[in-house]
């Protein structure tokens, strides 16, 4: 796999195009159409609330009209007429007969409603009227109002127009705000999800870049180590068959100090070709289910034959044998041994092994000592970098921590240092687990 396909493959935040494409858009689109609705029904609600305010200037004069008209007071007529139209908004009242011609009027009217069928309507139900219509040239909404003589009879009926454009103007204010407020919205969405979709990426391309280069550092490391390993592997045995050799040979005092000096530190420097060769092997074979009980344990076991009898106390609190890990058996192992041998180096009297399970299909090991603790500059980071150690010079490879690192995160797992509020560190394993019964 190329460094640019996996850059490509990996930096590609395609949930986010998913995002925007499959819910985003389609919220901006559900929600437009939710104004629009909303807009035209306070359209109607607003042509309907001023066709009321006509209706109600005419039910105001209507009574007053058909005194006035039974009375053939035309002079009346022409008053409660003009009152009508020095309302705000009214543009035209008049008042014609059954026959619909013109009795009385002011502002703009029609002169002759003869011929209207509009008129012809409302004289033959005796129910109100509406429609936009031209009046003199101007677009008007003419609303037809029956008067009727105090018995009810139909004695007439008044026209009250006003502009058409008053009722799109007391809603285009409406309008415009809901547009534009969405389209704010929208405008504020889009551009919050383009600069999270931009820093996404840039960050998901600098983390690529940085395991990519970290994967190229290790793998060097690792053909580096498997080399001078190698290397060193033969001649090491060579000087400890010598050196062994001549301790049986040279027997005076002197002659065994030197010697064993030497075969002291070639045992020394096999660990540490050991300890190459584990870091440069393959993470992991084909996992299978181990039992972590027992994984623990043959760890211990392992470590415990390197330790002297002032070696600190190794104490294991053990789960059931039925809590399994899909491991490569002998990989994770190596690990818990690392581990295990690095706290017992570090510890001044004891070291706890403790799992504990979670809610969530997950396991822990937690490893605690009483020793010194870590430097309180260091993190997990820096102390699982290859050759990295807090031991004096010649004590430490500074392998056994990355070598944990590199198996645990081979097992899809997390490994964490840190220091303990007694004192002492505590170091963390999370592991996938479950818990199987044998068949």
């Amino acid at each position: 796999m190329t460094k640019r396909y996996i850059l490509q493959r990996v930096a590609s935040p395609s949930w986010q195009r998913a995002f925007l494409f499959y819910l985003v858009l389609p919220l901006l689109a559900l929600s437009g159409a939710a104004i629009g609705v909303a807009l035209e029904q306070a359209r109607e609600f607003q042509d309907e609330r001023l066709r009321d305010d006509l209706e109600l200037v005419g039910r105001a004069i209507r009574l007053p009209l058909s005194d006035a008209l039974l009375s053939d007071d035309i002079a009346r007529v022409q008053a409660h007429l003009d009152a009508v139209f020095e309302i705000g908004r009214v543009y035209g009242a008049s008042v014609y007969d059954t026959n619909g011609e013109l009795v009385a009027a002011a502002g703009v009217t029609e002169r002759d409603l003869s011929e209207s069928l509009l008129a012809e309507q409302v004289v033959l139900t005796g129910e109100q009227r509406d429609s936009y219509r031209e009046v003199a040239g101007r677009d008007v909404f003419s609303q037809f109002i029956p008067v009727n003589d105090r018995a009810g009879r139909l004695i007439g009926f008044m026209q009250l127009n006003r502009r058409a454009e008053d009722f799109e103007q007391s809603f285009s204010q409406l309008e415009r705000i809901a547009w534009v407020s969405w389209s704010i919205v929208a405008l504020a969405l889009v551009s919050i999800l383009g600069l999270g979709y931009y820093r996404t990426r840039r960050q998901q391309q600098l983390e690529i870049s940085t395991r990519l280069r970290e994967h190229e550092k290790m793998a060097a490391i690792g053909q580096l180590s498997r080399g001078v390993a190698h290397e060193l592997g033969a001649p090491l045995t060579v000087i400890a068959g010598r050196a062994k050799r001549l301790q049986e040979r040279h027997t005076d005092a002197e002659s065994q100090r030197q010697l064993s000096a030497i075969r002291g530190q070639v045992e020394r420097l096999t660990k540490l070709v050991q300890q190459l060769l584990d870091f440069s092997r393959t993470p992991i074979s084909q996992p299978q289910p181990v039992s972590l009980a027992a994984l623990i344990q043959q760890a211990a076991n392992a470590v415990q034959h390197e330790q002297t009898d002032r070696a600190p106390d190794l104490i294991l609190d053990l789960p059931t044998p039925e809590l399994r890990v899909h491991a490569d058996g002998s990989r994770l192992e190596l690990a818990l041994v690392n581990l295990l041998r690095n706290a017992l180096q570090a510890a001044a009297a004891q070291v706890r092994v403790d799992v504990k399970t979670t809610g969530s299909d997950r396991c822990v090991i937690v490893v605690s000592d009483d020793g010194p603790g870590l430097p309180q500059s260091s993190t997990t980071e820096q102390l699982v970098e290859p050759f990295t150690t807090t031991k004096p010079i010649g004590e430490g490879t500074g392998l056994g921590l990355a070598i944990v690192a590199h198996i645990i995160d081979a097992h899809a797992g997390r490994f964490t240092l840190q220091n303990r509020p007694e004192g002492g560190c505590e170091a963390r394993v999370l592991l996938p687990c479950e818990i199987t019964k044998e068949s």
